[in-house]
């Protein structure tokens, strides 16, 4: 094989290859901080499922005045509360007595 041509190709992955194997093998982190990492990133996914109230209670304690904005301009409003919901019970009746 010596003395025959080499595609660039071949070049550049021979030359990526000895990059790699000569940086050698990478460190692995202390056991306590792997778990630690670990456990940090549970926690904030954990937290960010939180219902509603729970954050206001978390939030009350720890930062008693910072400001407590949540995600709840994604939901929208249901129930009770929404506009569609608000009917008139006069305007149903009377809505119902033309029908009917």
């Amino acid at each position: 094989m010596e003395g025959e041509p080499i595609s660039p190709a071949e070049k550049r992955a021979d030359w990526i290859s000895n990059k790699i194997l000569s940086s050698g093998p990478k460190p692995k982190m202390p056991k306590s901080v792997r778990n630690e990492k670990k456990q940090t990133t549970k926690m904030g996914r954990a937290a960010a499922k939180a219902p509603k109230w729970v954050r206001d209670i978390a939030a009350a304690k720890f930062d008693p005045q910072g400001q407590r904005q949540h995600r709840e301009w994604q939901l929208g409003t249901f129930g009770a509360a929404s506009p569609v919901r608000k009917i008139n019970p006069a305007d149903y009746l009377a809505s119902k007595k033309v029908s009917g």
